[in-house]
């Protein structure tokens, strides 16, 4: 799968030096044509992504590039800081590769499914105040089942990190179709014993939690302490922490259906090579209104019984 995508093993950072900030890549093959790209995600997040690719696929298939929304660049940034940000020539050294094998698998979870984890998930964890959403009762079903028969000690830490879109949650909030990177990770974090003993809906309601939790105010306080200490996230280097936690990567809110460059609409969605963290998951909609799809890659070896033909507890 790896060879129909571009940039493999290229990092964000590497674009400092010599590596482009975009790359697009079209298979042939004999019953269908295969699109798949690459980009920067210090440029751009998924949100800007997909409006890039949905105008892109317009202006194929139509011959016209006009009549499109003008590109809206976000305007937020730190005040009294003094551009640009110098990275230390010690945080762009690679660390060692440890990467272990991936295992992949592609989980489709149907709307009635969905509905199910998000009710049963919402009994569960019966806060007040506090609702689940059917994308978080999906992510802790995942992380749940994961950790069930991953052999992890229960006093193990866990995370698990999802990216949260701080446009509207930033004040002045930002136009939601403007350009760039404007996301945090929202993470829940606590041990393997915790969540098994807690189940579905306290799982859920801790993912909950940690999204609610991303303000205007942690999101300044996280990005004025980086530019005063530098620290590029090394991801995926053999720590213990990296290989027990779940990186919810991608959302189904996104249309990746509607994009048709003039072979027709897509048939499916898949992820490229992960970054070597313990797990991803990248949430993809599903063909079906209402249905997700989750594409599922464990790369360490402590979750290598994790992947069952079916996700059931």
């Amino acid at each position: 799968m790896h060879l129909f995508f571009p940039a493999n093993n290229v990092e964000s950072r590497d674009a400092l030096t010599s590596e482009t900030l975009l790359a697009l890549q079209v298979t042939e093959m004999k019953d269908g044509v295969f699109i798949s790209f690459g980009y920067n995600h210090m440029v751009a997040d998924g949100s800007s992504f997909w409006s890039f690719f949905h105008t892109w696929s317009n202006i194929c298939r139509t011959g016209s590039g006009h009549n499109f929304q003008p590109l809206s660049l976000k305007d937020w940034s730190l005040d009294n800081i003094d551009y640009p940000v110098r990275i230390p020539v010690s945080e762009m050294e690679r660390p060692q590769n440890c990467e272990n094998p991936a295992k992949e698998r592609i989980f489709h979870f149907s709307k009635k499914k969905i509905s199910y984890l998000k009710e049963k998930a919402n009994d569960e964890a019966d806060s007040i105040g506090s609702k689940v959403s059917s994308l978080q009762a999906v992510v802790a079903y995942l992380w749940l089942v994961i950790l069930k028969h991953s052999g992890l000690n229960r006093e193990e830490k866990t995370q698990c990190k999802v990216a949260a879109d701080m446009r509207r949650r930033l004040n002045p909030p930002l136009e939601k179709e403007c350009f760039g990177n404007v996301t945090d990770l929202a993470i829940a974090t606590t041990t393997v014993g915790e969540v098994l003993d807690h189940g579905l809906g306290w799982t859920a309601l801790q993912i909950s939690k940690s999204v609610r939790s991303q303000t205007n105010e942690s999101y300044n306080a996280y990005a004025e302490n980086w530019v005063r200490n530098v620290e590029v996230p090394k991801i995926g280097v053999g720590s213990r922490m990296a290989d027990n936690s779940l990186i919810v990567a991608s959302s189904p809110w996104f249309d990746v259906y509607d994009h048709d460059f003039g072979w027709g609409k897509p048939v499916a969605a898949r992820a490229g090579p992960s970054n070597g963290v313990g797990g991803l998951l990248v949430m993809f909609r599903g063909v079906e209104e209402g249905s997700i799809d989750v594409h599922t890659i464990l790369t360490s070896s402590l979750w290598s019984d994790a992947l069952a033909s079916e996700p059931t507890l």
